[in-house]
C-alpha cells in the first residue's frame, strides 16, 4: 500500500486530492485494475487511457492521475459528471509523477528500519538471472518480505512499479536496472536510491548506442558510486575482481571483492554440479542439477553469497533453497521436446552471453558422453551492437567452428556474418522459413540442441512456444 500523503511531495502534481489520507495501490494498466487503487494514466502511442477506463470507474476508482492537456481536460470533465465519486488529479507528466512517487514512497520505506535494503543489479549480462536467483533463494526462506522485478520491468517505467510492490511488510528489494542508452542507469538510481548492489559484468551490449565496452562500463559502473554516495561507502557491494572494468573500482568499507580470480576477498572454484566460495576462512558449497554452464554456477554461488551476507542466521535454509532453483522458461532453459533435450534461450543474445552459453553447452555434453557430432546449433542475430556487428557475428561463427560443433544454422539478416567464422555452417533468412526444416529434418537428425538469439529473431516459435514473460 503507497501512502497518500506523498501527492504534497511531488512537483508534478497540479492539485491536490481532497482525499489525501489513507493508503491504497497504484496500477498503470487498466486491464490488471483492482479495486480500489489510483490508476496512472500514462499516454500510450496509440491509445489514451482517459479512453478505455469506464470499466474501473464503474468499480467505483477512488482517484486518477491524468496527464493534463486541453483534450484530457476535455475527457476529464465529461467523466466527472458521470463518475463524481472519482477524484481526478492532473500532473504535468505521468511518468515523471510516477517516478516522484515511487521515490518518495521507497525513501520513506527505508527510513522506518535501517536493515531495509534496496539492492540493485546493472551489467551487461546476467542481470535477470541473478534477480531470480536471488529473489528465489530469500523469497524461498522469507516469504512475504521480499519484492522483485518482475518481468522485464527494469526501465524508466519499471522500476516505480516494482517499488510500489514494496509494503511495510517487506524489508528486501532486489531490482534489476536495465539500460540502452547513457544515462539511464543515473535516472533509475535517482528514483530508487539503491543502498547495496552489484555491476555483474561489462561486455558488447547495446554498442548501437554506446560506441563501446569503456562507455558501457561508465554507464553499468555507475550503480557502485549511487551506492558509495548513498551509505557513504559502507553500503554493501560485490565488485566482480574477473572483469576487466569492475576490478578498478576502489574498495570501500562495505565492498567485498569475488570471483575466480587468487586475489579476490571472496574467491570462487566451480564443481562439477556447482560451486564453491572461500571468504575470511569459511567456504560455502551450493549443488544444483538444474543448470548448467560455468556462468550459471558462478551466478549461483554469487547469489547466495548475498543472501547469506545478510541473513546469515539463515545459511542452511538459505543453500537449501539456492539448490533447488530452476531457469526461467525461455532463458537459459532446459527441455524435452518430442523427446529431444533442447537448450533454449530465446529471450537475449550478445557476443558475450553467447559465448559463455556456448561453452557451457559444450561442457554439458562432455557431461553427458553426447558426441559434438550428434548435437545441432542454432543461433540467431544479436542486435545492437552497432558499427561492429559484423565482426561480432564472424567472431562467434569462428568459435561455434573452434569448439568442435559439426551442425550448426545461423538465423537472420546477419547469418552472412557469422558464415565469415563459419563458412561450412548454413544460414537461414528467419525463424519462419526455417521452422519446417528445423522440425522435420534437424529434429529427426540430432538428438541434442542448442538455440539462442536476441529476441527478435524469435527463435521459440520453432517450438511453438510463446516467449517468457521474464
Amino acid at each position: 500500500m503507497i501512502s497518500l500523503s506523498h501527492f504534497s511531495k511531488c512537483p508534478s502534481v497540479l492539485k491536490q486530492p481532497s482525499r489525501p489520507n489513507g493508503s491504497m495501490p497504484f496500477c498503470t494498466d487498466t486491464r490488471k485494475y483492482q479495486h480500489p487503487s489510483v490508476f496512472v494514466a500514462i499516454p500510450g502511442t496509440k491509445v489514451n487511457p482517459l479512453d478505455v477506463i469506464n470499466s474501473l470507474l464503474d468499480q467505483g476508482c477512488p482517484l486518477v492521475v491524468y496527464q493534463k492537456n486541453s483534450e484530457n481536460d476535455e475527457r476529464v470533465r465529461s467523466l466527472n459528471m458521470k463518475y463524481k465519486s472519482t477524484e481526478f488529479i492532473p500532473v504535468t507528466d505521468a511518468v515523471t509523477f510516477l517516478q516522484e512517487y515511487s521515490h518518495h514512497h521507497i525513501v520513506e520505506w527505508k527510513s522506518k528500519d535501517p536493515k531495509n535494503t534496496v539492492f540493485a543489479i546493472s551489467g551487461s549480462n546476467g542481470k535477470t538471472t541473478h534477480k531470480e536467483m536471488l529473489s528465489h533463494i530469500l523469497s524461498s526462506v522469507f516469504p512475504g518480505r521480499v519484492t522483485s522485478t518482475q518481468m522485464n520491468n527494469n526501465n524508466h517505467l519499471g522500476v516505480p512499479l516494482t517499488l510500489f510492490q514494496v509494503s511495510a511488510e517487506m524489508n528486501f528489494v532486489v531490482l534489476e536496472l536495465g539500460s540502452n542508452h547513457p544515462g539511464e542507469i543515473k535516472t533509475l538510481c535517482d528514483i530508487a536510491v539503491p543502498n547495496a548492489g552489484l555491476t555483474t559484468n561489462i561486455g558488447a551490449t547495446h554498442l548501437e548506442f554506446f560506441g563501446s565496452e569503456k562507455e558501457v562500463f561508465i554507464e553499468e559502473g555507475l550503480l557502485y558510486y549511487v551506492v558509495k554516495s548513498e551509505t557513504n561507502g559502507k553500503g554493501f557491494y560485490l565488485i566482480n575482481k574477473d572483469d576487466l572494468f569492475l576490478k578498478t573500482f576502489e574498495k570501500t568499507p562495505g565492498s567485498i571483492t569475488y570471483g575466480e580470480n587468487s586475489e579476490a576477498d571472496a574467491h570462487i572454484t566451480v564443481l562439477e554440479n556447482g560451486a564453491s566460495i572461500l571468504y575470511q576462512g569459511k567456504t560455502l558449497v551450493v549443488k544444483n542439477d538444474h543448470i548448467t554452464g560455468k556462468h550459471n554456477k558462478l551466478n549461483l554461488i554469487t547469489c547466495l553469497f548475498i543472501a547469506i551476507h545478510f541473513f546469515p542466521e539463515r545459511e542452511g535454509k538459505l543453500t537449501e533453497a539456492a539448490s533447488s532453483f530452476k531457469p526461467t522458461a525461455n532463458r537459459s532453459q532446459w527441455m524435452n521436446y518430442e523427446g529431444k533435450e533442447v537448450f533454449l534461450d530465446a529471450y537475449n543474445a550478445n557476443p558475450s552471453s553467447v559465448k559463455a552459453a556456448l561453452l557451457g553447452f559444450k561442457e554439458s555434453l562432455i557431461t553427458k558422453g553426447v558426441p559434438l557430432s550428434d548435437a545441432c546449433v542454432v543461433l540467431g542475430d544479436m542486435y545492437e551492437l552497432g558499427d561492429n556487428t559484423p565482426k561480432y557475428h564472424e567472431d562467434i561463427g569462428r568459435l561455434v567452428k573452434e569448439l568442435g560443433f559439426e551442425n550448426a544454422y545461423f538465423v537472420g539478416r546477419f547469418s552472412s556474418f557469422y558464415l565469415r567464422g563459419f563458412p561450412e555452417a548454413q544460414s537461414r533468412e528467419g525463424s519462419s522459413q526455417f521452422k519446417e526444416e528445423y522440425r522435420g529434418q534437424c529434429l529427426r537428425t540430432f538428438s541434442i540442441h542448442f538455440i539462442k538469439g536476441s529476441r527478435g529473431v524469435q527463435l521459440e516459435t520453432l517450438f511453438d512456444l510463446k516467449v517468457s514473460a521474464h
